[in-house]
């Protein structure tokens, strides 16, 4: 039988790749951890850490509490781990003579689990000597008793391993041995996709090394700070102070002297469920936070320093300021990240998805068109304003594109196949913090005309 495709042949082609968007609802949470090989961790809960070996105490369990106490609040959230080398390990409970202990640790290659059995009742020496010599040939760690603590410490610097213990003992992390560009290339290079960062640490070099990180890769970076040299009006060599005055455009921070409290990750999970544009980040609502009963005074002088607050207005505790420490809005850093990727990615599609786009007036306006979409949208999100009209009548419009003409560009360029002076203007929506309301009371007639 004769094949059809000699008459008819039918070919279809699938002009319909799509370029995968940066998220910007997505937050990393980054601290000193072994309680996973991975870099960076996902979690639907903080169940899911406590599973996974992190305490009560831990700081970033704590981070992940006020992340899932927010209602609504994102689905995922990403831990990023800094390499630790050494852990200490003591005893929380002391059992009698037949009590059993147990730790286990894992690397890439296998897990070993040791126990030892209580046999004199000698308490924490007899307990930790007893693991240290039943530890004394893991292939991954030394282990050694001193000082009432089992220091287990890493043989090969920078390799990755778990260790976890029973509920009768006690794992404390070391100080991580990188630093936090180290730590942050390390988890970018295992998960890129966030674009919220929080820091358990809040020591000043930390802090600055972080918002320095965050500044020169895109990245959104909640932080908190504390102390009387914060609440000083006169001096600027607190750390609030230095963020504002390098000018960091993409590094928030909230006063809060509860160290236990993460307001910079409850407010992070509360803003990131709305879609970048529609949201502001002051006057929120913050659940397993608490307040600070800060004076005017005292606000006046963290405003000054762009630092947000967490305060009881009457029966109701809001966020205050939601500004970085450079001074813009917290919310349009975070929609022009936005618009930006649109715009990137809605333009790449036109150019991925079409055989060819011309250098032609008709291919021109394919842009532009890509452009537009990424405007329009931005409208729609609220980051962009409507078009009003003036009381003239006289339109406001809300977003302009302009691109060149073909005829105008010159043939070098052309020869070039890149295309340049595409220009467009957004107008920001904005969003009220503040209401100033002046009226009067009067004995006298309020009279109107009419029927």
């Amino acid at each position: 039988m004769a094949n059809i495709d000699r008459i008819v042949s039918v070919q279809i082609a699938l002009n319909t790749a799509g370029i995968s968007k940066e998220g910007f609802s997505t937050l990393l949470i980054v601290g000193e951890s072994t309680n996973a090989l991975a870099r960076v961790s996902s979690y639907t809960s903080s169940v899911q850490m406590t599973n996974d070996g992190y305490k009560e105490t831990d700081p970033l369990y704590l981070m992940a509490v006020d992340f899932f106490s927010q209602i609504p609040h994102p689905n995922v959230l990403k831990v990023g781990r800094r390499q630790v080398d050494t852990v200490q390990i003591t005893t929380k409970n002391v059992l009698a003579e037949g009590g059993v202990y147990s730790l286990s640790v894992t690397s890439a290659s296998a897990t070993n689990t040791y126990t030892y059995t209580v046999q004199n009742g000698d308490g924490s020496a007899e307990i930790l000597g007893g693991l240290e010599t039943a530890m004394a040939s893991d292939p991954v760690v030394t282990a050694v008793y001193a000082d009432d603590a089992l220091t287990l410490t890493n043989q090969v610097a920078g390799t990755a391993f778990v260790v976890k213990v029973d509920k009768n003992l006690t794992k404390t992390d070391g100080a991580s041995s990188e630093t936090i560009a180290e730590t942050m290339t390390a988890c970018v290079a295992y998960d890129s996709d966030f674009y919220g960062i929080a820091l358990a640490s809040r020591t000043d070099a930390d802090i600055l090394a972080m918002a320095q990180w965050a500044e020169a890769n895109e990245k959104l970076y909640g932080t908190c700070v504390s102390g009387s040299d914060v609440l000083d009006g006169a001096d600027n060599t607190d750390i609030a102070s230095q963020l504002m005055l390098n000018n960091y455009y993409r590094t928030f921070c909230f006063y809060h002297e509860d160290t236990a409290d993460y307001p910079e990750v409850a407010v992070m999970s509360r803003c990131f469920t709305a879609v970048p544009g529609s949201e502001t980040w002051a006057n929120k609502r913050l659940s397993g936070v608490k307040v600070d009963p800060l004076t005017e005074t005292q606000f006046v002088v963290l405003r000054n320093k762009n630092v947000n607050t967490f305060e009881r207005f009457r029966n109701l505790s809001l966020t205050q300021t939601g500004k970085v420490s450079a001074g813009e809005w917290i919310d349009v850093i975070r929609f022009r990240d936005w618009l930006a990727e649109e715009i990137k990615v809605n333009v790449l599609n036109v150019i991925v998805n079409n055989e060819k786009v011309p250098y032609t007036d008709s291919g021109i306006a394919i842009i532009e068109g890509a452009i537009r979409q990424s405007l329009r949208q931005g409208q729609v999100n609220g980051g962009i304003a409507p078009v009003e009209y003036d009381e003239n009548g006289d339109k406001n419009l809300g977003y302009t594109v302009e691109v060149p003409l073909a005829s105008n560009i010159s043939a070098n360029q052309k020869a070039s196949r890149i295309l340049t002076d595409v220009k467009f203007t957004a107008r920001l929506a904005g969003a009220i913090h503040v209401v100033e309301i002046r009226g009067q009371l009067t004995y006298e007639n309020l009279l109107v005309g009419g029927n």
